[in-house]
Formats: structure tokens, sequence, C-alpha cells
């Protein structure tokens, strides 16, 4: 049986759906087993930090409010989310768990606010204390779901390229990517537009290189005339949509939520700073706004 150029693995996890496409020369055979221990991975990967499982790390980290003895996996991703509050200038915060839970956005997804509405978010740099031995948490939740999904993409890009040695891939979890490339060549992609499914609004390419998309459209609700979202901050969130190209997933998915909250002068100078490039659109103008390498 001649190879395949070309296959695709579909599952879900994280609450979304995934496709993992492989471009490189792989019969059928050598190919099931890679997907089974990708989606194996995913699996155990939400198993292990979703706050919406009760079992989960996070969560009893969330309710003891200290881990002794925690993975070395978990120390790590922590250490990385903590960072992104400095990273990102302080827009980015993963200790905000509680306030999603109150406003509805919980286990059960009830969308129904259940808490009072002055709750704080958390200062990772003085309430998240992560060691080897212990992880403690005085105030607020964690909560990965701003850069979790590109994460565990970076997670599964490494095992395709350090365990398989395949060099030809893309990975999509629900919107958020990692491409290398189809044998060199670009991998082009799509902006859509944040209140028109399957509309584009630009077009892009990706080489090496992660992209996320991020807005306030996506996850909102309404509860006694008022108007929530998945995004935590103390400003208004501006309606529009992000777009950021970066060399990881990961930072790709959490520089896009950030991104929402900074006006573009300081979005070009993270982008700068942290190597990215970002794209913003707004439904109510209808103009994009980009950085000339988008």
């Amino acid at each position: 049986m001649p190879p395949n150029l070309k296959q695709t693995k579909e599952f879900e996890a994280l609450g979304t759906k995934w496709w993992i496409t492989v471009f490189d020369e792989s019969s059928d055979k050598d190919l099931e087993g890679v997907f089974t221990e990708l989606e194996a991975f995913a699996n155990k990967f939400e198993s292990d930090y979703s706050r919406f499982l009760p079992d989960s790390q996070i969560s009893v980290l969330n309710q003891a409010r200290s881990l002794v003895n925690p993975t070395a996996s978990l120390v790590s991703l922590l250490t990385y989310g903590k960072q992104l509050y400095l990273r990102t200038n302080t827009h980015f915060n993963l200790l905000t768990g509680h306030i999603l839970d109150a406003r509805g956005y919980d286990a059960d997804y009830s969308f129904t606010p259940n808490g009072p509405e002055a709750l704080t978010a958390g200062n990772p740099v003085t309430d998240l204390s992560i060691s080897d031995d212990m992880i403690e948490v005085a105030h607020g939740n964690v909560d990965i779901g701003g850069f979790g999904k590109g994460y565990l993409i970076d997670e599964l890009a490494e095992i395709l390229q350090s365990k398989y040695d395949f060099k030809y891939f893309l990975i999509n979890g629900g919107g958020d990517l990692f491409a290398t490339s189809d044998h060199d060549e670009p991998i082009e992609v799509y902006l859509e537009h944040p209140t028109k499914p399957r509309h584009a609004i630009h077009r892009t390419t990706l080489l090496s290189q992660g992209f996320a998309a991020s807005s306030p459209f996506k996850r909102v609700w309404q509860s006694n005339d008022k108007t929530f979202t998945h995004i935590v901050t103390d400003k208004n969130v501006p309606r529009i949509a992000s777009f950021i190209k970066s060399p990881t997933a990961r930072d790709a998915d959490a520089f896009a939520t950030a991104a929402l909250m900074i006006n573009e002068d300081e979005l070009a100078h993270l982008a700068k700073t942290e190597s990215f490039t970002a794209a913003r659109f707004s439904p109510a103008t209808g103009k994009l706004w980009s950085m000339k390498d988008f």
C-alpha cells in the first residue's frame, strides 16, 4: 500500500474539536499509533489541568490552596502562566478562575451568575508561590483557559518532532494552531469574522509558527440584563477580535487575550518585545489593523 501524503486525526479535548494533519509520508499503520498517543496525551492534559474537573490537579490546588510535591509538569505549566502576568504588563492573569465561576462560567456551564460581583483577581506575583516542593495560592483560583490550548498544542508538536521526527504537520485545537509547513511551503490560514462564522476577513501564512485568535463574541451570555464574557479585566472589553502569530502556540494563545485589553501602540510595542505579530478587527467599523508582517 503506497504511503499517504496527508492524513488527519480528529478528536475532542478541552471542550473543543481538534485536528492533527501530518504531511510527511507515512503509512496508515504508522500513523495510527502516533495519533492514538497524541489523543491520549490530550485527554490526560485535560484530566490533569481542567478547572471544570473536580479531581484535576488544578481543582485540587484551588480547593486545598496548596499542593505538596507537585509534578514537574504542573510546576512548568504554572510557572509559565505566572510569568505571563509580567510579560503582558499585568494584562494576562491566571488567578481569575473564581471570578469566572461566579459569573456562571463554571463546571456545569450554567452561565448563571452565582457569586458576588466585586470579586478581585489574585496577583500571580504575590499570591501564587511555586517551587518543586509545594505550590500555594493565597488569593484567587487558577484558570489556565487563556493559554491551555496553546500549551497543549506545543506539547503535541514536541512529541511529533522529537519522538517521531515528523517535519511537516499542522495542529488545530479549536482554532488555535501550530504549523511547521507542507514540505517547506507555508500553510495558509484565514482570519474568521468574529460575528459571521465561516466569513474570512483576511488571510495569512504560517511557517513554523503558532496562531491564535480571541474576542468577547465567542463566549458571551446574559443574565438579569447584564452581559458577561470569559475575558476578565477591570476595564471594558473592546468589541474587537485579536489575531496573533508567534513562534509558539502557547504565546499566541495568551497574547491574543492580552491584545484585547491594550491599545494599538502598546500592542505594537509588546509585539516587538515578545517577538510576535498581531492584527485586530472591529466588526463595528469593518476595519482591520495589522502589523506589516502579519
